[in-house]
């Protein structure tokens, strides 16, 4: 048996490159379209903590991750009443660094404060998801029981009028999206038999981010 100490070696100053670094390398090899996942947690006031595995669809272009939901949804609910209380999770494994060595991420964002994007930005959004997030936006009531049938009728109806119609499917009004404001941002790195590291970035009032190690 052995055992060493992971060390995460020349980070960069600013944590969205990190996470740019790293996101290219844990999804090289993907194919065209593919969409990494993230966990996303809310406070919620039925049942405390609730946590959902959602896809991640990029960064604003002020350097924010942002999430895409419906206004109708639980965790946008959550969101509204609980702006400042969410965390974001990504885990990555057998990620190759460029000798080719194999590791684990895992990377979160901590304190972060959920802003409502502006509908100034939503139809670009809008206009990139696929047919089948498009038709669920307009004919499935989130967290709602229903009957399998009935919906799989509403959606053949559905379709088949769009196709017949030739038009694009508008933005509903429940669509909208949330870009994260995180406190912190945390990199954990790990191997096997190694203890993990971990780099922190703080961000400080004046608005730049102190990096440091921290344990695990």
């Amino acid at each position: 048996m052995t055992s060493k100490l992971a060390k995460i070696k020349n980070f960069p100053t600013n944590p969205v490159e990190f996470f740019k670094q790293l996101l290219q390398a844990a999804t090289e090899g993907k194919p065209a379209g593919y969409l990494p996942e993230m966990n996303l947690a809310t406070v919620d006031e039925e049942f405390g903590v609730l946590n959902r595995t959602v896809l991640y669809r990029g960064l604003t272009k002020d350097n924010f991750l942002y999430y895409i939901t419906h206004s109708y949804t639980r965790n946008c609910k959550n969101l509204k009443a609980n702006p400042n209380k969410a965390g974001i999770t990504f885990y990555w494994t057998n990620v190759k660094d460029k000798q080719g060595r194999e590791s684990n991420w895992q990377v979160r964002l901590i304190g972060a404060t959920a802003v409502e994007l502006p509908e100034s930005e939503l139809d670009a959004m809008w206009a990139k998801e696929d047919l089948a997030a498009k038709i669920r936006g307009h004919i499935c009531p989130c967290g709602q029981p229903i009957d399998h049938d009935e919906l799989k009728a509403k959606h053949d109806q559905f379709l088949q009028e769009h196709l017949a119609s030739g038009k694009p499917i508008p933005r509903p009004d429940t669509y909208t999206a949330f870009k994260f404001e995180p406190q912190r941002w945390d990199f954990l790195n790990v191997a096997i038999n190694e203890i993990a590291d971990r780099v922190q970035y703080r961000l400080q009032a004046n608005g730049q981010w102190e990096s440091m190690h921290v344990s695990t």
